[in-house]
């Protein structure tokens, strides 16, 4: 038998380290979210003594903390300027 690969299911079960690169946060802020701000940062699950995190509760917690102001319109792409791009022919010489 070849070896094996984790499940989806088990690929959606963060150690905390995977966490905080998922969410791009030191570590000890996932900790001090648990300890000193109960309640605020993402739900957990706990294993004994080993802390989880499951994918769709990091995705369900980011949705929750989008700001979005009332009379504000959501931004939107600004055309780009490309005429800046253009090459300058006048560096190349002629032969």
């Amino acid at each position: 038998m070849g070896p094996t690969t984790p499940s989806t299911s088990a690929r959606s079960i963060l150690t905390i380290d995977q966490a905080a690169a998922y969410l791009a946060i030191p570590k000890a802020t996932l900790y001090t979210w648990r300890t000193r701000r109960a309640g605020f940062g993402p739900r957990a699950v706990k294993f004994g003594s080993c802390l989880r995190y499951r994918r769709s509760d990091l995705d369900a917690w980011i949705a929750e903390h989008v700001e979005c102001f009332e009379n504000e319109p959501m931004p939107t792409a600004l055309p780009l300027d490309t005429s800046s791009r253009q090459p300058d022919v006048s560096a190349i010489s002629s032969r």
